[in-house]
């Protein structure tokens, strides 16, 4: 947010079987066995893509900033479901004007920014359209001022404003931070949302939500220009040059819209994430549920075991690749088309794509199944 309407703002998971848990995808021992150096292969080519609706590239934004307003706008949808019409453009509109999507930043695949994004101080000086001095009321935790506020992170959020109802855990790491692109954009959808009936694919409800965010006519204009924009840009209908369409299509845009969520041993269910995260098999549980409604069986192993057998050379965009990388069958992707598959790889990583078809993935046997 900027200028004075940013001073007017400032005001167990139960334990399992033992057959279960040495079934879950990726097992401590086979990834401590692999070692640092497999892991650097594993780790090569991981590009986040765009969720359900959304352009797979977009010029001037940020492949991972792209995932996030994605991912902010359909879990939005579920947190605020009295709000229609937020979308990825509607968010991305307000992180075009407020940093030009964190331009000139390294944004990390689980959404961290460096450096972070600090607007001016809130001192009454009259930098930024402010003329009203605002003290500190994070000490410094968000934007490292311990005397005024600032506006932090790729949307700007004041402190005071993101400790209220608006901060987010968009990445699922257990932390509401600012200055992280997922959490940031999530926040934004939520705050643009309300907790009241609004509509916001009708112009006139979605201005005075962007005037909410900011009271100036002309950053609501600004804002509604860049939304219009983007909701020119046509969806996805390919991943990578392959065409996406039907049940498939739906459970790959349900799986790539979860990039960024922390890998999680265990985690995952038909709803969604569980304890903070998936685990490989339990990305493709929801991922399949929530795009086809079909019920897969909760393990790597289980699910080598399905009908539907294909070879490499026959893969289509919605095949299921077990793995055999750890001697078990322990771990399994979604093939998404283009050589690539979107994944939950192991601990200390987050739901992301990579290339399968020509790295570290090609040493190993696959089960490929057709659901």
């Amino acid at each position: 947010m900027t200028g004075q309407k940013k001073a007017l703002l400032a005001s167990g998971m139960m334990l399992a079987p033992l057959a279960f848990v040495l079934g879950i995808c990726i097992l401590f021992v086979a990834a401590v066995a692999g070692g640092a150096a497999e892991h650097e292969d594993e780790a090569g080519g991981g590009i986040p893509l765009a969720g359900k609706g959304v352009p797979a590239k977009v010029d001037g934004v940020d492949a991972v900033m792209l995932a996030a307003y994605a991912s902010g706008a359909e879990r939005a949808t579920s947190m605020r479901p009295k709000c229609r019409g937020i979308r990825w453009s509607v968010i991305a509109g307000i992180g075009k004007v407020e940093s030009n999507h964190a331009g000139g930043r390294k944004v990390a695949p689980n959404g961290d920014i460096t450096p972070r994004i600090l607007g001016a101080r809130l001192d009454g000086s009259g930098v930024g359209g402010n003329t009203t001095a605002f003290s500190d009321t994070d000490n410094g935790r968000w934007d490292a001022d311990t005397q005024y506020d600032r506006a932090v992170g790729p949307m700007q959020f004041i402190p005071s404003t993101w400790e209220g109802p608006s901060g987010a855990d968009g990445n699922g790491d257990g932390e509401k931070d600012p200055n992280n692109a997922f959490d940031a954009a999530l926040g934004t959808a939520l705050y643009l949302c309300g907790t009241g009936k609004n509509d916001l694919s009708d112009d006139a409800q979605l201005r005075m939500a962007i005037l909410r965010y900011n009271h100036a006519g002309w950053y609501a204009d600004k804002v509604l220009g860049f939304i219009h924009q983007y909701d020119q840009l046509a969806p996805a209908a390919s991943v990578g040059g392959s065409e996406v369409g039907g049940k498939a299509g739906a459970v790959i845009q349900a799986a790539l819209a979860q990039q960024g969520i922390p890998y999680v041993w265990g985690g995952g269910d038909i709803h969604g994430q569980t304890n903070g995260g998936y685990d490989c098999s339990g990305l493709l549980v929801y991922a399949f549920y929530k795009g086809a409604h079909v019920t897969l069986p909760r393990t790597s192993q289980a699910m080598r075991g399905l009908k539907g057998a294909v070879t490499r050379a026959d893969m289509q965009p919605g095949d299921l690749i077990v793995i055999n990388n750890d001697g078990n069958w322990g771990h399994v992707g979604l093939y998404i088309g283009d050589g690539k598959m979107v994944h939950a790889p192991r601990p200390g990583k987050t739901v992301e794509t990579v290339t399968v078809t020509n790295s570290y993935w090609t040493k190993y046997d696959w089960a490929i199944r057709r659901v």
